[in-house]
């Protein structure tokens, strides 16, 4: 019995022998980020996960 995972998020199996299909949520992957821009000049100074809510650095990168 498998399922889909949602690939935003690292997927760790906790199963035992006698049930293999247990997953708990892990670290998310930062697949959506926003960049964040300053006011009046456009730098570049973050980027922002949605889905975690996590600050990442300017020069973050997938």
């Amino acid at each position: 019995m498998s399922t889909e995972r949602d690939p935003r998020w690292e997927w760790i199996d906790v199963g035992t022998y006698d049930s293999p299909d247990q997953w708990i949520k892990g670290e998310c992957n930062h697949l959506t980020p926003e960049p964040v821009h300053t006011e009046p000049t456009g730098e570049l100074v973050a980027h922002l996960c949605p889905d975690c809510n996590t600050q990442l650095p300017a020069e973050w990168q997938r």
